[in-house]
């Protein structure tokens, strides 16, 4: 049995490490997890901006070919009117035959190379002659780039304006005359609205049936100085690529990215979810479970070293008596007593030690069954000084053993709705309690009396007292004080059951300081005083 203390230790010692080593693993599964998770993640992300550098590669392809077409109509109107010698004849022509591009504004012609411009419609603002000019000396200093239809975009008092032209070239392919024309931004707008529209940008696989070509993504074309021209969605997300068209269409930037909402049907199983917060809440609980495992381990410790040595002082106070009742029955069985007085000393001691020990086997049984379930009382009318003054007059041997003495102030009219049998085991733990942990020789004062129908049982000894800080604590199960002196311990458990059988009454117990020593105080409700009794003082 000597081996048992270690043998626990190291079991809650395995059971601790068991439990650490557990919480590692779950940190490791839960790290593995995210891990996981972000990868997962992180090729989604990568699939999603692969769709969108697809989408803008194959807007910028189809961009150029709309624009392409636009420009070609509104100049091949233009020319048409030139040539019937009604320039203004080209004004309010759309730029191709669907409605794809905007009005003709302004028409223009102009003789090479002396760059002489003749204009129709609306007046052309300097900045698109001083753009004229320009692309007139550029391209005669460099006809290589003097060859197609080109477009620009010039901004005019903050707005951007659609500028289109293009050279005619003789039989050696140099330019003759120059002719275009300007219009509004909903030329370019109109283009990629009905290419948005028409054209799916990517795979038809990946379009829900009967949705809109389109409708998985948002689209967005500006101008090289960041001037919006279209967009299809104001919903963004952040998985988004863009191109440039070529100079010759105004160097125009596009943009494309997943709508934030259709962004996981472009993935096959959807874009995962964020799962740190999950799992740094599980490795939290995980963690809980586990510090309240060790807290738990910790308590059942405590409670064994308690019970051990509740077991320790219940033997102790056992053998005590014991030894006593068996050397003077055994001095009574073999004759050894000299005189009659003093066997009839040994007859006493044998009947203290057996008092004694009634009262420890009562308070076993009692905390025993209060721990199982609480106890039940039995309350009825009862006068409460001839209740204290048979319990002071049967312990008057055993406090006579630590040369004590027991005095009384008690209220003789004071009766009360109490269980007898309670009130005798509080009173005796009461004082045993006060001899216990008082010096030898000390006066130990027991009072009753009726504070406004509350009964007020109190003993006070004249020991070291009781600290502020353990007077709410020795009323717990196996919580004794430090011994002091000759004071001799007891099992833990007397005031615990002092406070249980005051608390079945509807009362309570505390410790106060007293005069001397400390002052053990109990009220119950429900007392009266009874007429014709008077105070009795011992």
């Amino acid at each position: 049995m000597w081996r048992m203390p270690g043998l626990r230790r190291s079991r809650s010692t395995f059971i601790v490490m068991l439990l650490i080593a557990t919480l590692a693993l779950t940190a490791g599964l839960a790290y593995e997890a995210q891990q996981a998770v972000r990868s997962h993640r992180a090729t989604a992300e990568t699939v999603l901006r692969d769709y969108s550098a697809f989408a803008a590669w194959e807007l910028t392809r189809l961009g150029r070919q709309h624009l392409l077409e636009a420009m070609n109509h509104g100049l091949g109107a233009v020319r048409a009117a030139h040539r019937a010698g009604r320039l203004s004849a080209a004004i309010g022509t759309a730029g191709c035959h669907s409605g794809c591009g905007g009005p003709v504004v302004s028409a223009f012609h102009a003789t090479l190379p002396d760059a002489r411009f003749s204009f129709a419609g609306a007046p052309v603002d300097p900045a698109v002659r001083s753009l004229l000019i320009e692309a007139v000396q550029h391209g005669l200093r460099n006809p290589d780039d003097f060859t197609c239809p080109t477009l620009k975009m010039v901004s005019v008092n903050g707005t951007p304006v659609t500028v289109v032209w293009t050279p005619s070239l003789d039989r050696n392919n140099q330019p003759v005359d120059l002719i275009g024309f300007v219009s509004d931004p909903a030329f370019v707008t109109r283009v990629f609205e009905n290419l948005v529209r028409l054209d799916p940008l990517l795979p038809p696989s990946l379009v829900p049936a009967g949705a809109s070509p389109n409708s998985a993504l948002a689209i967005r074309v500006s101008t090289p100085d960041d001037h919006e021209l279209f967009e299809s969605s104001p919903e963004w997300s952040t998985y988004q690529a863009g191109g440039t068209l070529p100079r010759a269409f105004g160097s125009l930037e596009v943009a494309v990215a997943p709508r934030p909402g259709a962004a996981g049907g472009l993935v096959i199983g959807g874009l995962p979810r964020e799962r740190l917060p999950l799992v740094v809440g599980l490795l939290a609980l995980t963690a809980g479970l586990v510090v309240i495992a060790v807290v738990q381990l910790r308590r059942e410790a405590e409670i064994s070293r308690l019970r051990s040595d509740f077991v320790s002082g219940v033997s102790h106070e056992l053998r005590t008596p014991l030894a006593q009742i068996r050397m003077f029955t055994e001095t009574l069985l073999l004759g050894r007593v000299r005189n009659e007085t003093e066997g009839r000393r040994s007859l006493e001691i044998i009947a203290r030690e057996a008092h004694r020990l009634a009262q420890l086997v009562e308070n076993v049984l009692l905390f025993s069954r209060g721990e199982r379930r609480a106890p039940e009382i039995r309350r009825e009318s009862a006068r409460l000084a001839p209740i204290v003054a048979d319990v002071v007059e049967s312990f008057a041997p055993l406090a006579g053993a630590r040369q004590a003495r027991v005095t009384t102030a008690v209220d003789g009219t004071v009766s009360g709705n109490v269980d007898s049998g309670a009130v005798r085991q509080i009173l005796l733990n009461l004082l045993d309690n006060a001899v216990k942990y008082g010096p030898a020789g000390q006066t130990v004062t027991v009072s009753l009396r009726l504070a406004d129908d509350v009964l007020r049982l109190a003993v006070e000894d004249e020991g070291p007292g009781v600290g502020p800080q353990d007077a709410e604590r020795i009323f717990q199960p196996f919580n004794r004080l430090p011994r002091q002196g000759n004071a001799t311990g007891g099992t833990g458990i007397g005031l615990a059951i002092v406070r249980q059988l005051t608390e079945l009454h509807g009362g309570h117990a505390w410790v106060e300081p007293g005069a001397r020593g400390a002052r053990f105080v109990v009220e119950i409700p429900g007392a009266w005083r009874e007429s014709g009794a008077s105070t009795a003082v011992a």
